[in-house]
């Protein structure tokens, strides 16, 4: 009888502490999931911080400079639609209240821009014809204003069929964030460039310069494919008969 209480006592025991050990052990495995948990928290949080990314440039011969003021040193410039890498890193002026972002280009090249001229995580595109501006994806917001056939742009974010886009009007004077819709963009690369140059050429002081830098680009085997082919060709073709209009002012004059 003896012997059966004793193996009785010590199973008894042995369960209680099976049970302790199983205890600690199940409460150390929340306590490291509920760590776990944490740990996936701060990183998610961490990841969600970071705002790095690329960057469009939205201004022809944009300054990038070493310190993040009008003043600092000129370093390089960047050219209308180009794509850099925004390190995350932003300052604003305390005398101009400017914002500066710290970039880096695809040479190496890093320093500060104007934030105004960039498009963070926006991706460049380029009008393919007259765009009615909207304030909102709704065509009730529709605006007095348009953009024009080889307005380059960046798309910062889209909603069904329409673009939300920033970026300068060929008729404008700032940078506009404004919707858009979306099938009036074009992103291949061969009509950004073509765009690019052709508003160089157009810019330029006299007409015959503005027809030669225009041939130029329809000469090019390079921009064969662009959209923008006729159109330019139709620029030339104005340029040129206003070219002949003076030349007839101008020998009138000398009789």
């Amino acid at each position: 009888m003896k012997k059966i209480i004793i193996a009785i006592i010590s199973l008894s025991t042995i369960l209680v502490s099976c049970g302790t050990e199983g205890g600690k052990k199940s409460d150390k495995t929340v306590e490291d999931q509920t760590n776990e948990v944490k740990n996936e928290d701060a990183v998610t949080e961490e990841v969600s911080d970071d705002k790095s990314g690329d960057a469009i440039c939205l201004l022809d011969k944009l300054s990038v400079r070493a310190t993040p003021d009008d003043k600092g040193k000129w370093i390089t410039s960047m050219s209308l639609g180009e794509k850099v890498y925004y390190t995350g890193e932003s300052v604003t002026d305390s005398v101009s209240k400017k914002e500066y972002l710290k970039i880096k280009l695809i040479d190496g090249k890093e320093g500060w821009s104007r934030a105004t001229f960039l498009a963070v995580d926006g991706k460049v595109g380029v009008m393919t014809q007259d765009a009615n501006v909207y304030k909102r994806p709704d065509l009730l917001t529709k605006t007095d204003t348009k953009y024009s056939p080889m307005d380059i742009i960046a798309v910062v974010a889209t909603q069904d069929d329409w673009a939300q886009v920033k970026g300068k009007r060929a008729e404008g004077q700032y940078i506009e964030e404004v919707w858009v819709k979306a099938d009036n963009i074009s992103d291949k690369s061969v009509d950004i460039a073509a765009a690019k140059f052709a508003g160089l050429a157009m810019a330029k002081e006299t007409m015959t310069d503005r027809i030669k830098a225009l041939q130029e680009i329809v000469d090019n085997s390079d921009f064969s494919e662009t959209s923008f082919m006729d159109l330019i060709k139709d620029k030339i073709r104005d340029y040129e008969s206003k070219n002949k209009a003076v030349d007839v002012q101008d020998v009138k004059v000398e009789e």
